[in-house]
């Protein structure tokens, strides 16, 4: 008797699903599906432990598909495997408002651990998934209880093996001895242009292993070869990758083996002969064999024994370990105090602090409020001011700290914060320089895709930083981010507004950008900490009702906005100061408070931040005036930028004497 025949049943049935809904699509990527539907027939017909009913229960093994690109293979699976997605929504593969998107996307797609498909990122999610429980663990001291005990598995292809993402969160993964990571490798040989003979032939083993890992080979084709390479797996010490050899298109002979399977649809004669090839019924579309259904109905009664029986060892143990429990329910539920916002404007700060600094200050006490918080750095912590006092790092033998070293790997950071934050009981803080923002931008964007709870500190915030010079002074930085869906970028002028700014950060449910400045700024008795949460707030009211200059500005520039209105109204104008910590926020505003910023009879408008000009026009208009910096900067001492660039109040009351009233 075939031990493997139920296995075997399911991948043929994967199969057909998948080439069923590429070619009900009339595209797609038929290859992966075709290649890697016995590896995942063994995954979720065997390994994952998990409850469909309950997708988001905290000790499921979680699989991600990193070659996103293979969703067909994933909606197939997380159908006939019990997952809320219903057959008519692999029918309605890569169309308008499906479950079934050309990539996967979290949030939308029940069973869908990550947002995959910008290869290379479903890995690093993954491993901080990883790190996440492992921090956990070690938080509540369970694992003899083995109540946080799952394994993240990801598939990855040769494309995200090529990406240096992969690389870098490898190294951390191997370095920090993740045992809960298994990655399973689809090596094939193909990539989109064609053989990887032409573009990778490194000794990808050799690389895993100089990393730390337990590697394994097998074929990704034979069940008795898959089911030891992972009981080894099950039993390794270290992270773990399986690569598996297997056969891109397999089955569809004209063009398995090849780049031509991987991109495209079939076509309805291809479709036909490969089902024939396989022993899929070609008489029906979309078929799921009664023995496929009874299959997994017989492993979802298991699994959802093992998650029943889980519960009752988790109700024993918070009987037993009371302020635990409460700690636990707060990680989940990701709550805050009552009086946070009391105890971030009670923290006693020096005054005139560079906003890192006050930031730091900030973080301190919004970390021992808010238990869930986690915070890493690229290998700046000490200068972009991250780091938690007293709270631990997290290092290979201990996982109880609160502080991560990603070491310089920013990419990694971005995407592993973001796996932080979809565990479920932890959110991530993530420090490094705004300019640096470009390495790990892709990741930024995905968190905002599916509003994960991650907060960027980004500091060294102008070209005012100094002597560092252009490589590492930003200026399209902000306005970049601004541009991107979802992304709440603040960027506060002092103190207070730094407390504002965490204030509505930590209430955001998607991302939040702080820019945080390396200067010093002076503290703003007009300032106002309610004033961050409306996005932009009136610091400086006009003389008159008739309004000569209305200033808008940001950060440091702000006190400079206020020191060039108290120069003009000396001269008889009368000046209103508009302070625009965020953009985002000031959007949400209604009507009527947007409206009431520019209240007034302006004669004209100007906005001051050292920066790009893009997206101030939205503020001053179209024949309005922008004080910024639209070239890259200069290696030299800040004040003497200041000078060059025109961010002194001689050389911008000169601009305005300049154009006549």
């Amino acid at each position: 008797m075939d031990k493997w025949l139920g296995l075997r049943d399911i991948a043929k049935t994967l199969r057909g699903l998948s080439i069923d809904a590429v070619e009900a699509a009339g595209c797609g990527h038929p290859g992966l599906p075709l290649g890697c539907a016995d590896l995942m027939a063994y995954l979720y017909g065997f390994v994952l432990r998990h409850h469909p009913k309950d997708p988001k229960w905290v000790n499921r093994d979680r699989f991600v598909l990193s070659a996103g690109h293979g969703s067909a293979l994933l909606y197939a699976t997380l159908h006939v495997a019990g997952f809320d997605l219903s057959l008519d929504e692999v029918k309605q593969f890569r169309q308008l408002h499906s479950k079934t998107p050309g990539h996967p996307e979290y949030l939308l797609t029940p069973g869908v651990e990550t947002t995959t498909g910008p290869l290379g990122q479903g890995l690093a999610t993954a491993t901080g998934i990883a790190l996440a429980q492992k921090m956990v663990q070690a938080r509540f001291d369970v694992a003899a209880d083995k109540l946080l005990d799952a394994k993240v598995y990801v598939l990855v292809g040769d494309g995200d093996l090529m990406e240096g993402i992969t690389s870098e969160s490898s190294s951390l993964a191997g370095h920090l001895n993740l045992d809960n990571l298994v990655v399973i490798y689809d090596s094939n040989d193909i990539c989109l242009d064609g053989t990887t003979a032409e573009c990778f032939t490194e000794n990808t083993r050799a690389r895993y292993e100089a990393y730390g890992w337990f590697v394994l080979e097998t074929n990704g084709h034979d069940f008795d070869q898959i089911h030891d390479a992972f009981l080894q797996a099950q039993l390794a010490d270290r992270p773990v990758l399986i690569i598996a050899k297997t056969v891109i298109g397999y089955g569809a002979l004209s063009v398995q083996g090849s780049n031509e399977a991987h991109g495209k649809a079939l076509g309805t004669e291809e479709t036909l002969r490969a089902k024939e090839i396989l022993g899929i019924s070609t008489t029906s579309l979309f078929d799921v064999p009664g023995t496929v259904k009874a299959y997994f109905k017989e492993k979802q009664a298991r699994d959802a024994a093992y998650y029943t029986e889980w519960h009752r060892r988790f109700l024993a143990w918070s009987t037993v370990n009371l302020e635990k429990s409460r700690l636990w329910k707060q990680c989940i539920e990701k709550s805050l105090v009552s009086d946070l916002d009391a105890q971030i404007q009670s923290v006693q700060i020096k005054p005139n602090l560079a906003t890192r600094q006050s930031s730091n200050a900030v973080l301190q006490v919004v970390g021992k409020a808010l238990p869930w918080l986690v915070v890493g750095s690229a290998d700046l912590s000490s200068s972009d001011n991250t780091l938690l006092a007293g709270m631990g790092t997290v290092a290979t033998t201990s996982f109880s700290g609160r502080n991560i070293k990603y070491g310089v790997r920013e990419f990694a950071m971005g995407a592993m914060s973001t796996g932080l934050s979809l565990h479920g009981m932890l959110s991530a803080t993530c420090g490094t320089f705004l300019t640096f923002s470009d390495y790990m931008r892709n990741a930024i964007r995905l968190s905002a895709l599916m509003k994960q709870k991650v907060i960027y500190h980004f500091t060294h915030d102008s070209v005012f930083l100094g002597e560092d010079g252009p490589t590492h002074q930003p200026v399209e930085h902000v306005a970049s981010l601004r541009s991107m869906p979802g992304l709440v970028v603040i960027r506060p002028a002092d103190v207070t507004e730094v407390r504002g700014a965490w204030a509505a950060a930590v209430r955001e449910e998607g991302p939040v950008a702080l820019i945080l400045s390396r200067l010093s700024v002076p503290d703003l008795t007009q300032s106002s900490f309610e004033g961050v949460s409306r996005g932009a707030y009136v610091v400086k009211t006009p003389s008159r009702i008739d309004i000569d200059y209305c200033l808008f500005a940001t950060g440091a520039e702000v006190s400079l906005a206020l020191d060039v209105a108290t120069y003009q109204e000396e001269q008889g104008y009368s000046v209103k100061v508009v302070s625009v910590p965020s953009f985002e926020l000031f959007d949400r505003q209604d009507s009527a408070y947007r409206a009431s910023i520019f209240d007034g009879n302006v004669k004209q408008f100007w906005a001051i931040e050292a920066g790009t000009s893009f997206g101030w026009h939205r503020f001053v208009g179209r024949e309005g005036h922008v004080v910024s910096i639209d070239t890259f900067g200069e290696s030299a001492p800040a004040p003497v930028l200041k000078k060059h660039f025109g961010f002194t109040l001689e050389a911008i009351v000169e601009r305005m004497r300049k154009v006549r009233i």
